[in-house]
């Protein structure tokens, strides 16, 4: 949101995950009259944090991206993580407005929510044709796709790098957030094109090792359910033609009590991938591969140097891997 929206105003935003006690403070400090927008990320753990945070950003727009098992330690179940999130709405100022993932599960209830506090709604979708913004289709033209989507009952498009899932509804949710200040159709069809994936959420690079090609694939930043899940589905959408798929495995942390369980969900989804080998390095992240099937079994690292090791004698010569 920020950085399309830094093509066209004056903006501040997060820098990297400023979004905890200690970064939304320095990330605001950044905030000047002389900009036209600032945007800032906001994080939490457990209850509270969210409502304590934007207490000091005072949002004219809040937006809940997805609810999720990320950082879940602290929470029972879902609904509770719903509920934390939820949070944002209280400190929205009067008259103000909230951006929904009409494809969560709790996007009703944060809909309600929203209503009774009198914010207005917006919402987008890639399944949903009755969203405020939503996917109408995908096609592939040379090197980009090209996404049309529906903005109040009109047709918009633009291109694209990318058609991973995650990337789809970070520009979904973005072009909602712009809609509101901004017409979408004087917007420059290619602002979304050379948007550069940051370093750890699924940015491609090429390496040499023992010359051999290796395509890694980063995906480390951060894992936790919803992101993997992501992650081996986008992974899912490479044609690697002749060559294999390697996966590089750690553990998702802060899970507490939903750990082994969760860890467990990932197997099937790896087991229906065109995913090669999977290798593991962690103690949660054994159970995971305990039910992947036996053909796509790789090794258990004990110590992060085996992966140099792994890659120079487990990888071929243009094979692709994720971590």
């Amino acid at each position: 949101i920020g950085i399309t929206l830094n093509k066209f105003c004056r903006v501040t935003y997060s820098p990297e995950s400023f979004n905890n006690k200690f970064g939304v403070p320095l990330s605001l400090f950044n905030l000047n009259p002389k900009h036209d927008f600032g945007v800032f990320e906001v994080g939490m753990d457990k209850k509270g944090e969210i409502d304590a945070l934007t207490k000091i950003i005072k949002p004219d727009v809040g937006v809940i991206t997805n609810i999720s098992y990320a950082h879940a330690k602290n929470f029972k179940n879902l609904k509770q993580i719903a509920l934390a999130k939820s949070e944002i709405m209280n400190n929205i100022v009067s008259g103000g407005s909230i951006v929904l993932n009409a494809d969560d599960i709790f996007y009703k209830f944060h809909r309600k929510m929203a209503l009774k506090k009198k914010l207005k709604v917006y919402s987008f979708s890639i399944n949903k044709k009755n969203a405020t913004v939503s996917l109408i289709s995908i096609k592939k033209e040379k090197s980009k796709f090209k996404v049309i989507i529906n903005i109040d009952n009109q047709k918009k498009y633009f291109f694209i790098s990318s058609n991973f899932e995650n990337n789809l509804k970070n520009l979904l949710a973005a072009i909602t957030v712009i809609s509101i200040f901004k017409d979408i159709k004087t917007i420059n069809k290619n602002i979304f094109y050379n948007y550069q994936i940051p370093y750890g959420r699924g940015d491609f690079s090429k390496i040499k090792i023992n010359r051999k090609n290796i395509l890694l694939i980063d995906e480390s930043y951060n894992s936790n359910p919803l992101s993997l899940k992501s992650s081996i589905n986008n992974f899912d959408l490479i044609d690697s033609k002749h060559n294999k798929k390697h996966l590089i495995l750690g553990d998702m942390l802060e899970l507490g009590r939903h750990s082994k369980k969760l860890h467990l969900e990932m197997s099937p989804i790896i087991n229906s991938s065109s995913i090669n080998n999977v290798h593991v390095f962690g103690k949660y992240i054994r159970e995971t591969y305990k039910n992947i099937h036996r053909r796509k079994k790789g090794l258990i690292l004990k110590e992060i140097s085996e992966i140099i090791d792994l890659i120079k004698n487990n990888i071929n010569n243009n094979d692709y891997l994720m971590i």
